[in-house]
This record gives C-alpha cells, structure tokens and sequence, in this order.
C-alpha cells in the first residue's frame, strides 16, 4: 500500500527532473529547430533567446516588436523572486543572457544587434516597468557568424551528478573564459582540489540554510511542476517528473506545508541527494564585476550565456550553485563567506557554478516565443 513516506521517496528520486512523458503538448518542443520557416530575423532571434538560462527557470521576459527592425525587452514583474532575489540581481543576469542569445542568433543571420540598456534610464534597487533593453538590427556585409551559436540548442543547466574521476583540464577552462573576452569584469576558476573541496562545502551549507529558510522554501515551491501535465500546462520552473508524480499530487501528496518542513521524509531525501550533487563538483567558475550597476548585471548575464555555451563546446556540463551569493537576511553570514572563499575583496560576485563532465541532461521546459510577445 503506498504510504507518504512511499510518495515522498518518488519525489526524493528525481528533484528538479527534466521534462519528460509522452503525452499532452511537448513542453521541450522549443529546443528543436528554433525558428525554423521564419523570415523576419526579429522572431528569429527570439526563438533562440527564449533558451536562455534563469533562475529557477522562470524565463522572466516581455518583448515588444516596434518597428520593423527593433525590439524591446521587459521583465515580467510576476516572474521575479522576491525572498531569495530581493534586488533582482538574479532576474537581471537571466535578462542578460536573454540578449546575448539573442544577439548571438542575429549574427547567423548576417545581422547586428545594437543594444541600447535602460532605454529610459536604470532602475533601483529593483526592475520595474520600464524597459530593460531596446535591441535594434542591421544588416552587415559578409560578417561572420559567432560559432557558440551552434551550441545554443545543446546548452543545458546539467543538475545530476558529475562523474568524479574527471576534472575538466585547465586549458579548456581557459578558452571558455576566452569568450568572454571584453566583459566588464573577471571570469575565474579553480579545479586545485583543496580549493574546490572548500567551495563544495560552502555551496552545501549555503543549499542547507536555503532548505531550512521558510520563505525561500515557499518561494520556490511556487515554481515547482509536478508531473508531466503541469510541465506541460505552465512550460516553466522545476519540473518534478515520475509516473507516479502527478497521480500521487492530485491524491494531495507534495503539499506546500510538507515541502517546506525541512525534517520531511521529502526535504530529508531530496537533501541527500543534493548533497551527492554538490561533492561531485570537480571545479568551479565564478564571475566577479569592479560593481553592482544595473547595466553590469545585465553584462554579467551575458557573459554567463557566452561561458555555459562554451563549455557546451567543450563538453563541460554547468549548474549555477547561487544560494550563496543570496542578498536575504538569513544568508548574510554565508555571503560574506563566500566573498572571502572566492578572493573577491572589492568585486561583487555575479555567479557562482559548479563544472564538471556528467551524462547529458534532457532540456527544460520552456514556453514558446508567441508567450513572450506583448501586444
């Protein structure tokens, strides 16, 4: 007889799963052949951009076509994330990379994107309703592609377990950083093993303290998508996918109250297997910036985009560990930490990731270009 302890253990053996499941509409259907038949280079572009990683896969754009070569782009202010995000640094580097592979999907097509930040000036301390970025296209004779735009639809956020017999070699890592040359800060890494035996802690404690925070675990439990159906309904945030998944929630097993009780048998078996997860790392990468401008964030994000698609290029899986780098009360002392632990000193540290090599992930969900159209 299945008992909540049973149901909790399902849930505990695939936290944060790809989509998967065979039927109801395909929520991975945007990862293949993006843009495909489209003449006009502004939907193009959009197909690719809308791949981009963010936090807790909430996919936070708006975008405007206004003219006939120009489009804006806006944060969907419900799509933010307020406990554990307070001043959208986070949001603002998924907005970034949104631009970067959207740029990136331009230059295919022979075209350049002039991007023009904070059109009508920068917000802060948070995003609000003006626009985050107006992008405009030209045409450019015989120019050369960016080659990381072949590795867009092979881009993954890889959350499963790295293999720890191989540690990405150093001059890999350096040609990764390599594409991110002219960004405004500094892309580092480390594979030194009493290095990344100290970042592995931190990134452990730092996951802990987020699990036993009571708002962040409602936070995140907002984006959670039990089973294929609701993968497939919202095409957006964690999916959490079984057999059993969906039959067991609509049961009313994996309720909110149960999931952010960090002694349950689900939060207790989901840290196992995180922790699994974070002494796999076999290195690290991080982007610090001289500051905290809202335009710099938005650099950091693109520079994140171009760094995962070159370990893509590389064969390197990639997962941002961010908890960390965190700006809520309850993670104060573990930020301070992790500034000292990464040697910032008077830098702000935009991300944190652990690298490595691991069996290939299946792509997020994601929802269409025609869902991020504004009107």
């Amino acid at each position: 007889m299945l008992n909540r302890r049973h149901a909790f253990a399902l849930l505990g053996a695939a936290p944060f799963a790809a989509s998967c499941g065979s039927s109801g509409p395909d929520p991975a259907a945007a990862w293949r052949d993006p843009g495909a038949g489209v003449a006009d280079p502004r939907r193009f572009a959009l197909a690719h951009a809308i791949l981009a990683p963010s936090p807790h896969n909430t996919q936070p754009w708006l975008v405007e076509f206004d003219d006939a070569s120009g489009m804006t782009l806006y944060c969907d202010l419900e799509r933010r994330l307020p406990f554990t995000d307070p001043i959208d640094r986070q949001i603002t580097l998924g907005l970034g990379g949104f631009l970067e592979l959207y740029r990136i999907a331009a230059s295919h097509l022979g075209q350049f994107a002039e991007i023009t930040m904070f059109p009508e000036g920068a917000p802060s301390p948070r995003l609000d309703a003006r626009p985050i970025a107006h992008v405009s296209f030209s045409p450019v004779a015989n120019a050369a592609a960016d080659p990381l735009f072949a590795y867009i639809t092979a881009r993954r956020t890889n959350r499963t377990v790295y293999d720890l017999e191989r540690i990405p070699d150093d001059t890999l890592l350096l040609r990764a950083t390599a594409q991110v040359a002219g960004f405004l800060g500094a892309a580092q890494w480390t594979v030194e093993p009493a290095r990344v035996a100290a970042l592995r802690d931190l990134v452990w404690r730092a996951f802990e303290r987020e699990m036993q925070t009571e708002g962040a675990q409602r936070e995140t439990y907002r984006w959670l998508r039990f089973g294929h159906e609701a993968v497939a309904e919202h095409r957006d945030g964690l999916a959490i996918e079984g057999p059993m998944i969906g039959p067991l929630k609509a049961l009313g097993f994996f309720g909110e109250d149960d999931l952010i009780n960090p002694n349950s048998m689900a939060n207790e078996t989901a840290a196992r297997d995180w922790r699994a997860k974070a002494e796999s790392a076999t290195g690290f990468m991080w982007l610090a910036t001289p500051d905290d401008r809202p335009e710099t964030r938005l650099q950091a994000g693109m520079a994140y985009a171009r760094l995962n698609l070159a370990a893509t290029a590389f064969g390197i899986a990639m997962h941002p560990w961010s908890q960390a780098l965190q700006e809520y009360e309850e993670m104060a002392d573990l930020y301070a930490e992790a500034k000292r632990v990464l040697e910032a000193q008077d830098q702000v540290v935009q991300m944190l990731v652990r690298v490595g090599y691991a069996e290939p992930a299946a792509p997020s969900a994601r929802r269409g270009a025609e869902a991020v159209l504004r009107a």
